[in-house]
């Protein structure tokens, strides 16, 4: 089945070599077809292969975000028991929950994080623009590819949560679904090689200069001052304060972003103390990081670490 998928069986026996995004769409196709389960096994049940071409047609005469994520929500807990998926709302937020009926099937999370890549990245699709997660919600511990979900998952990543989900604005539910028929018949003739594509962050400056910030940063955050970022961006400080302003945003927003993020990170995945956060994400003494963190979040850090960890 590597053959098949154009994959050279010696690099699962310990090569470091990356495998091609069209290769590894083909392997997981060749999977699903071959065992008609587009769980690919990690469920009691199968799940026919076919069933996600049906719940795209399904959601062809969907409207909106929304009304299409509620269709899909119904759908698969109708035809299967295998996962429970649900929509969770809050007054600005809406969370996509999926949960495994026996997760231990699932011991490496593989399908766990298929199916949220799917139902971050199609949705995206078919919107025509990337869905920006706040948080991305594991039961399961931080794995050693940590990383490379935080590049598939932009955005807070956050291991042994009381369920997997994905959070998001609701502001995106009103958005209208772009996409033709004929696009949808071709994503589908792809499926899933399109959705490992798309591409699952944002490309507005604000996310731009979000993963510039990020790149240079490492043991503990530094910030450049306006001036040197507008030239690190080719452009004239005045010009990037406006774009910012267009999108609704500011440098100053931007820098508590990402403090916030670390600071999640490191408090609620790596377990590290307020003052060893506090002094990484670049506050001079614990007192003003609890302050800022209380603003960001409405939590003290010691009380959003017992509300996370539950």
């Amino acid at each position: 089945m590597l053959a098949r998928a154009g994959i050279n069986p010696a690099i699962v026996e310990g090569s470091t070599d990356r495998v091609h995004t069209d290769q590894v769409a083909r392997l997981f196709r060749l999977v699903q077809q071959q065992l008609n389960d587009e769980f690919m096994g990690f469920t009691a049940r199968p799940c026919k292969y076919g069933v996600f071409a049906m719940v795209c047609d399904l959601v062809r005469h969907c409207k909106t975000l929304g009304e299409m994520l509620e269709k899909v929500v119904e759908f698969y807990n109708l035809i299967t028991d295998e996962i429970h998926m649900q929509l969770d709302y809050t007054d600005t937020s809406v969370c996509l929950n999926i949960a495994l009926r026996q997760p231990t099937l699932d011991s490496d999370h593989f399908l766990t994080e298929f199916l949220l890549v799917i139902w971050h990245r199609f949705p995206s699709w078919y919107i025509g623009e990337a869905i920006r997660l706040r948080e991305t919600r594991f039961i399961h511990a931080a794995p050693e590819h940590r990383n490379e979900l935080r590049i598939m998952f932009p955005g807070n990543v956050l291991f042994n949560q009381p369920g997997n989900g994905l959070l998001f604005d609701q502001q995106y539910l009103d958005k209208p679904l772009v996409r033709t028929n004929r696009e949808l018949e071709t994503f589908l003739a792809n499926n899933p090689a399109d959705i490992m594509t798309i591409p699952g962050e944002d490309n507005s400056l604000e996310a731009q200069i979000e993963r510039m910030l990020l790149r240079f940063n490492h043991s503990r955050l530094v910030f450049p001052k306006t001036e040197e970022l507008a030239q690190q961006m080719g452009v004239l400080p005045l010009t990037l304060y406006r774009r910012l302003q267009r999108e609704g945003t500011s440098y100053q927003k931007i820098k508590d972003n990402i403090r916030r993020e670390v600071a999640i990170d490191k408090l609620v995945n790596d377990n590290l103390s307020v003052d060893e956060v506090s002094d990484i994400v670049g506050f001079e003494e614990p007192r003003s990081f609890t302050r800022a963190f209380k603003q960001w979040t409405g939590l003290s850090p010691r009380n959003y670490c017992k509300y996370h960890r539950g």
